[in-house]
């Protein structure tokens, strides 16, 4: 143990600013002590493999913030293992702190990681070695159409990874494909040329057939000016929505050169998965009640929601959707009739029984706060917010119920409901 590695265990609960002011035996590198005990109390939790490491180095403690977790590297490197085969060969071509290309490197035989920041592949080579993974090798160039072939060199990837920055030069986060760097649509055409399959992380709050449109254009608009011929190619295979935690996390895109057809959606839902065909998705109706009845009411978690998956959950599983805008469903049976599908759908999303329903106005509403005093309360497609409709309600939070505000549209009796409800 150097060092440097002796301080930065020294202090790794320390306080940065007292730190900097009181401590006279910092190491030769200050500023890389500073970003690397900073990184290191982001990574416990989040990579704790990296974390127990106490030799490796981070440059940058931002990079720690927006690298994947352990569990989410884990999952690409799955996807791109199942698409390539194993022990082939895959290029990270936007590397950043590097967890990504460790957790492929457990899957491919090799992995070129480039970053065009050079601190990052310093500071990434140093750790490659230090978590003793032989086969990564390193770049450090900038990501463009005319560098593409520099970079690769004589490596020849059986599949492309890119995980564009999501900041603009003045720090702000951005989401919007032509806004990253670098600007993945001008780079389809190249990286198709190097390899058949593209595996893209865009931000969570993309929207998710936008994204497709452009992406599928973007290559369909070159081979209109390389051939003189019309186009109509659909060259994203799939599309997966990570979530984790009540939060969505990740937007991953699979593009396939030799693909032409719909896109299937893979729903995650802390490591558990959904698919829904592109056919499913294509084919699927909404179906909406007959009346203000229902058993059970189904409330979808992050993933489902993202994926926009919406109609597709009614014939999947058997559920009305209250209103077109209104993504909450039910069933007629309250949830022990549900026994075949419950143990799902609680996987990815909330479940509850529903205990009334009555119609949302001033004398509802005072009696169901009096009742249900301590309860959850949600709005769904009404005119105020969750917050306007717990203070009307009066109640505070707690375990009572879950009192729902929803919209409910039926050919006899659409309006503006109460619904409540108790969380299986």
């Amino acid at each position: 143990m150097d060092d440097f590695e002796a301080f930065i265990i020294r202090n790794a609960d320390a306080d940065i600013p007292r730190l900097l002011l009181s401590c006279k035996d910092w190491p030769m590198r200050k500023e890389l002590a500073v970003s690397t005990i900073e990184a290191r109390r982001k990574l416990s939790k989040k990579v704790p493999e990296w974390y127990s490491c106490t030799s490796l180095v981070y440059p940058s403690a931002i990079s720690a913030e927006q690298c994947s977790s352990s569990a989410t590297a884990r999952y690409k490197a799955a996807l791109a293992a199942r698409i390539t085969g194993p022990d082939n060969r895959i290029a990270d071509l936007t590397g950043g702190l590097g967890v990504d290309s460790w957790a492929f490197s457990k899957e491919f035989s090799g992995v070129l990681y480039n970053d065009m920041n050079p601190s990052l592949v310093e500071a990434a080579a140093h750790n490659f070695l230090e978590l003793r993974i032989p086969n990564i090798k390193t770049s450090n160039m900038e990501v463009s159409a005319s560098t593409l072939p520099s970079i690769l060199g004589g490596f020849n990837p059986d599949i492309i990874f890119l995980d564009p920055a999501r900041r603009s030069p003045d720090g702000r986060k951005v989401f919007q494909l032509e806004d990253c760097s670098p600007d993945l649509l001008p780079l389809i055409p190249g990286l198709f040329a190097c390899c058949r399959h593209i595996l893209l992380k865009l931000s969570p709050m993309a929207d998710i057939s936008l994204t497709v449109e452009k992406l599928n254009r973007a290559y369909e608009s070159f081979l209109e000016k390389t051939s003189g011929e019309g186009w109509n190619g659909c060259w994203v295979r799939e599309v997966h929505v990570i979530a984790s935690g009540g939060e969505c996390k990740e937007l991953l895109v699979w593009m396939d050169r030799e693909w032409n057809g719909p896109y299937s959606v893979f729903c995650c839902e802390d490591t558990r998965v959904l698919e829904f065909s592109g056919s499913e998705l294509s084919s699927a109706k909404p179906v909406f009640p007959d009346s203000v009845y229902a058993g059970t009411l189904f409330e979808p978690g992050k993933s489902l929601t993202k994926a926009g998956v919406f109609n597709a959950l009614c014939g999947r599983f058997n559920l009305v959707k209250l209103a077109r805008s209104t993504h909450l469903y039910v069933h007629d049976s309250h949830p022990d009739g549900l026994s075949d599908s419950i143990g799902t759908l609680k996987e990815f999303g909330k479940v509850f029984d529903v205990l009334e329903i009555l119609p949302l106005n001033k004398a509802n509403m005072k009696d169901v706060g009096k009742r249900f005093p301590h309860s959850e309360v949600s709005a769904r497609n009404i005119p105020f917010s969750s917050d306007d409709l717990r203070a009307r309600l009066g109640v505070s939070s707690g375990d009572d119920a879950h009192i729902f505000g929803a919209r409910i549209e039926t050919p006899f009796d659409s309006g503006n409901f109460l619904i409540v409800c108790r969380r299986i």
